[in-house]
């Protein structure tokens, strides 16, 4: 199957699931109107570079060997300078944005932020069970 007809169908498919997602939708709650579904928002291309879910992971290393609370933006130029990735403003902003959601959705009391200082800082509680499960 050459590239076109492989993209073709591919289309074909999402349309077919789509639809589907429709139907059901209609079952549950039949004038809902779907096209005002908006479709989803996702980020511009990270300008740092990383893989997707990587400064996440790696903020938790770097709090780790620090060993002391650190602000968002310098655990951003640490896990760029870990991963040897250009430190540009715009980079760091953008990872120490996507740090800080990661870490303020945890549930489990591995991180805690301390707002009594300007920038506010990160620090580790639950290093033992961070050592054990990284990716976490």
């Amino acid at each position: 199957m050459g590239e076109v007809a492989n993209r073709r169908f591919q289309i074909w498919r999402m349309e077919g699931e789509i639809r589907q997602i429709d139907a059901v939708i209609k079952m549950f709650k039949p004038g809902y109107d779907v096209e005002a579904i908006l479709p989803k928002v996702t980020f511009r291309k990270n300008p740092a570079g990383t893989p997707k879910g990587a400064g996440g992971r790696y903020a938790y290393t770097v709090l780790r060997e620090a060993g002391e609370p650190l602000e968002g933006r310098e655990i951003a130029r640490r896990v760029l300078g870990k991963l040897q990735k250009p430190e540009t403003d715009k980079a760091i902003d953008m990872l120490a944005a996507t740090i800080h959601s990661t870490f303020t959705r945890r549930k489990d009391g591995a991180v805690a932020f301390d707002a009594s200082t300007w920038p506010g800082t990160w620090r580790l509680t639950h290093v033992t069970a961070l050592a054990r499960h990284p990716r976490a």
